[in-house]
């Protein structure tokens, strides 16, 4: 910080020093390729149609007055005021540098520039360097951050993978599990065939035993009749 504003100061310093001679070159309120020339100090300086007191007073210019030479001759330089005004006044109340009185204008007035200036990148500074703390805490909080989500991934990750395994074995187990299910329903299919035969069976063997029973009922009839009959 105290480097910057004894550079600002340096700055400032030559600034003002050179202030009148760079506002000499870039300060042209008619052209840019107009030659430009200040008033020397007098009250007021008589503008003339022609090269000479004998000719008619056009306009008064005050000392300080920056006007556009046209064309400049030996005693005479024809000039134009800022109203438009053309005509001729003496040479030697021309001049290049603005007089003192100007001169301490301009060099006021690029002070106060450069005193914005300064206060203005003094208010920058200081705004980049809350900007900088601010941006430093909030890169750590996004480091942080950055830190979570890598471990709640690394943790998703192997939470996938024993999701992956238990549906794995999950699908076996029903694959497993139909087998048992086809078994079990071929077994009952066997059940119920086999119950019908054994039904069938007793059925079968019921009737062959009322079938014996109906014969040997018969027979001992029979036997018992032919007994009684001889006697």
């Amino acid at each position: 910080m105290r480097f910057l504003e004894k550079q600002m100061v340096r700055r400032k310093s030559s600034n003002v020093f050179f202030a009148g001679l760079l506002l000499l070159v870039f300060i042209h309120p008619f052209s840019v390729a107009a030659e430009q020339r200040y008033v020397r100090p007098k009250l007021d300086v008589p503008v003339r149609r022609g090269q000479g007191n004998q000719y008619k007073i056009l306009k008064l210019v005050k000392s300080g007055e920056l006007v556009e030479l046209i064309k400049e001759g030996n005693s005479w330089s024809q000039i134009k005021v800022k109203s438009g005004t053309v005509g001729w006044i003496p040479k030697r109340f021309l001049s290049i540098e603005p007089p003192p009185v100007e001169l301490v204008k301009i060099l006021r007035s690029e002070n106060e520039r450069l005193q914005t200036n300064e206060k203005k990148l003094t208010r920058d500074l200081a705004e980049l360097k809350e900007l900088n703390a601010t941006s430093g805490g909030e890169l750590s909080a996004c480091i942080a951050k950055r830190d979570a989500l890598k471990e709640e991934y690394k943790q998703l990750q192997e939470d996938t993978a024993d999701v992956v395994a238990i549906n794995n074995k999950m699908a076996a187990t029903r694959k497993e599990i139909q087998t048992v299910q086809a078994s079990m329903q071929a077994i009952k299919l066997q059940n119920t065939e086999l119950k019908r035969k054994t039904a069938v069976t007793w059925f079968l063997a019921g009737g062959g035993v009322l079938f014996l029973g109906w014969i040997i009922g018969l027979i001992t009839c029979r036997t018992k009749r032919r007994r009684s009959s001889l006697l």
